[in-house]
């Protein structure tokens, strides 16, 4: 007599979940004049030109090593945006 022997569930692996960012998402970007916080889009901040305060009208450059950090921590965080 032969019976079925039970199966083992499969286990379910749940990965972190991630989000690609548009590069229209505006992030608050600090001033270094005035300290006052102005909406940039991620565009914007890989397009090498620089980022006007809307308060002071003070204008910076984000730098490369800049745009490597802001990656690491928003992929910290579970966001991730295109080269």
């Amino acid at each position: 007599m032969s019976q079925a022997l039970p199966v083992k569930q499969a286990e379910i692996q749940y990965g972190e979940i991630s989000t690609i960012l548009s590069e229209k998402v505006m992030i608050p970007i600090s001033c270094d004049h005035c300290r006052q916080d102005t909406d940039v889009s991620i565009e914007t901040l890989k397009s090498k030109h620089g980022i006007l305060c809307e308060h002071c009208s003070h204008v910076r450059t984000f730098s490369a090593t800049e745009m490597r950090l802001m990656r690491m921590l928003l992929a910290q965080a579970g966001y991730h945006f295109a080269l």
